[in-house]
């Protein structure tokens, strides 16, 4: 499959199981799982698509984002993407965070107490403005290489 294929299909589950957890209202756990893998689709379009960006830039492959992002001499559409990971308050740095918290700890860490899982925050909405900032980054970069 191409990269680009990739990046679409894991944009499209993203948004999938966001519009899941938006009707899973009351099953705490089903929404948690929804937004969980809302999360790891959006992870995954982000990966797929600088692996579009690298191929595209005729780069070598990388095996993590941080390692291809502290490269030097950058071209500008990847610089983009390693500016904002450099900045803590970004999209894509809050998504790395998140995702790694979740592969270590969950989404939830306020703990189980009698077999009751409890609701601390609503991700839905968070989760879906970084794909909002994802999918206008895919566009517009696409965009840019069709003019080349």
């Amino acid at each position: 499959m191409s990269n680009v294929r990739r990046t679409n299909q894991a944009l499209y589950f993203a948004r999938l199981s966001l519009d899941k957890a938006e009707l899973e209202q009351q099953d705490v756990q089903s929404k948690r799982y929804s937004e969980e893998c809302a999360l790891f689709h959006i992870y995954a379009a982000t990966i797929s698509f600088a692996g579009e960006v690298v191929l595209q830039c005729g780069l070598e492959p990388f095996n993590d984002l941080a390692e291809l992002l502290s490269r030097d001499a950058l071209p500008s559409d990847v610089k983009e993407l390693s500016l904002l990971l450099n900045e803590p308050s970004s999209w894509l740095a809050s998504l790395i965070a998140q995702y790694e918290r979740a592969i270590f700890q969950g989404l939830d860490d306020s703990g189980t107490a009698s077999g009751l899982i409890f609701s601390q925050s609503d991700y839905s909405t968070l989760f879906a403005n970084w794909l909002i900032e994802l999918e206008n980054i895919v566009q517009r970069m696409r965009e840019h290489y069709q003019e080349y």
